[in-house]
């Protein structure tokens, strides 16, 4: 069953150069036009099937945040057509759905009235949207004084306990904090859970591989590919290697968190000898020794290495989850190494990123940027560029 169906969807804007532009346009008795045409929308045409959870991605200014707007009923489009079965409810970015000049109690009914609650069935929901927002006396003030936490906070409660059938979710997470982050991750867990349908607008394509089970990649106001998440992610960070510098392509090698639940201590190079080493010899195995602390009990710990080139090439990302290692989730220190058993890597010098994360990849609990580095040496000339394949030669008479 869908409970989302776009058609033929575009989105057109008239851009003008100045005010006067628009003036001029509109006292034309020739009707000139004054204008140029924007597509954010190109006739975008996909079907949304209940309880899929949807990652859509793209570059800024694909179209990501106008398609859910004509989505939730925020726009209308040019032309095509949205068909919603069911009760959407959206956090879209700051500012979208809630008056500033009334209070975050007066929004919360106001919303509710808008997705067909009476007042008293608001009156019961309020308590359990007031506990989860956790903003205190400042529900009684205007949300233009509240802080972009503290109106995340309050925008994700009023969406999530409106009982909604499909829930949208346009990167406004990223600002709350990390705690808050995961609260909100376990109530959309819930919603998976419950067969519910969650679209999911993110530029980090490692929460769509583990959150999402579909994505859509959107390009220039079109749909450039759509399929299971996996896939269209993998083509995406293809693209993306050609489109921007490599320390942008994959999301969290750049992101820093302020350590909370969890931090990373000494990153350690080991060789073979278990000895810690700046220098590796080609070919042969080595380590990479992570200490960690775990400042309180959190299940569900996810541990990552990557190894990037000199000039930032990223050469390979590993984690725990990828290969069903379980972490520890009690308070302690903690040890996590990665034995490379068999190196492929050519001489140079590469660089290590180190990244802790939950489960589903959305929220950061520590990440180190260029945590350690290493030199790969050799004696003799082999091949060149980053790793020696395997290979085997062979030659035949035509």
């Amino acid at each position: 069953m869908n409970v989302i169906e776009v058609k033929n969807l575009t989105k057109i804007y008239k851009l003008y150069n100045s005010p006067k532009d628009h003036l001029s346009e509109i006292i034309s008795p020739w009707g000139k036009k004054f204008h140029h045409e924007f597509h954010a929308l190109n006739d975008v045409s996909f079907n949304v099937e209940k309880g899929q959870t949807v990652g859509i991605i793209g570059q800024n200014g694909s179209g990501k945040s106008t398609l859910l707007k004509i989505i939730c009923g925020v726009l209308r489009p040019t032309s095509g057509s949205v068909q919603v079965n069911g009760r959407i409810t959206a956090l879209l970015e700051l500012g979208a759905g809630f008056h500033p000049e009334f209070t975050g109690r007066e929004n919360v009914y106001m919303n509710g009235a808008l997705m067909g609650f009476s007042r008293e069935e608001m009156d019961r929901r309020f308590p359990d949207i007031e506990a989860f927002a956790e903003i205190g006396e400042f529900i009684n003030q205007p949300v233009k004084t509240y802080s972009s936490g503290m109106f995340v906070r309050l925008a994700f409660a009023a969406a999530i306990y409106v009982d909604p059938d499909i829930l949208v979710v346009d990167e406004a997470l990223a600002v709350g904090d990390m705690r808050f982050q995961l609260k909100c991750i376990e109530r959309m867990k819930e919603f998976q859970k419950s067969g519910k349908t969650v679209i999911f607008v993110t530029h980090d394509i490692y929460s769509v591989r583990n959150f999402c089970n579909r994505a859509i990649w959107l390009d220039k106001g079109m749909i450039k590919l759509t399929g299971d998440a996996i896939s269209v992610t993998n083509v995406y960070a293809d693209f993306m290697k050609f489109e921007r510098d490599h320390d942008a392509n994959l999301m969290t090698v750049t992101k820093e968190s302020k350590p909370d639940i969890l931090s990373i201590g000494l990153v350690r190079v080991m060789n073979s000898e278990s000895c810690e080493v700046n220098e590796i010899e080609a070919g042969k195995p080595f380590a990479v020794k992570v200490e960690y602390r775990l400042h309180e009990e959190f299940e569900g710990v996810v541990g990552g290495v990557a190894i990037f080139s000199k000039d930032n090439t990223y050469v390979c990302g590993l984690n725990t989850k990828l290969d069903n290692v379980s972490l520890p989730s009690k308070k302690g220190d903690y040890q996590l190494t990665i034995h490379y058993t068999a190196s492929n890597l050519l001489q140079g010098t590469y660089y290590i990123h180190v990244g802790f994360f939950e489960n589903t990849g959305i929220v950061i609990l520590d990440f180190k940027s260029r945590a350690q580095s290493f030199y790969v040496s050799t004696n003799s000339y082999k091949a060149e560029g980053l790793c020696l394949l395997d290979h085997k030669w062979e030659i035949n008479s035509m």
